[in-house]
């Protein structure tokens, strides 16, 4: 097993959205990729009615977030509904073509960043939750999770 080298931020490795996913159950350095630079005015509006400004923001995937997001709600997690490579690959679509979108805004004192929850509708629920990272101005894949969809009564 390799060891990871410590996050530089001057010279991350920025790499293709589809070579990322690939690393999933892999030990490899920081790496990342920016899916999308531009923001919607839905999410604009949204952030600002918190007191976020969102001008400028984009939004990433690191390795890190898809580790983490693997590691709780995997094919080797306990999870119901366990993500597959495939779900992954659809974080672009979520972001662009959402059902729904909400802000958990930071509480005063908190050293936690706000979260942005996406709710999608592709046969299964999915929840794609992004961090408001204001230093790098970046919105940063936080966690994705598969709820099978319910049947009316």
């Amino acid at each position: 097993m390799s060891k990871k080298k410590p996050f530089d931020k001057e010279n991350p490795t920025k790499i293709p959205f589809s070579e990322l996913v690939e690393l999933i159950g892999t030990s490899c350095d920081y790496k990342f990729c920016i899916i999308d630079e531009t923001i919607d005015e839905e999410l604009m509006a949204l952030a600002a009615s918190h007191g976020i400004n969102l001008h400028g923001f984009k939004h990433v995937i690191e390795t890190s977030g898809i580790q983490h997001a693997e590691k709780r709600h995997g094919s080797q997690s306990k999870d119901r509904v366990p993500l597959s490579l495939e779900d992954y690959l659809l974080v672009p679509f979520i972001i662009k073509n959402r059902d729904k979108v909400e802000i958990s805004a930071q509480k005063e004192q908190s050293h936690h960043n706000s979260i942005l929850i996406y709710t999608k509708q592709i046969g299964d629920t999915y929840y794609y939750v992004e961090e408001i990272r204001k230093l790098n101005k970046s919105l940063a894949f936080k966690s994705l999770r598969k709820r099978k969809k319910r049947k009316p009564l």
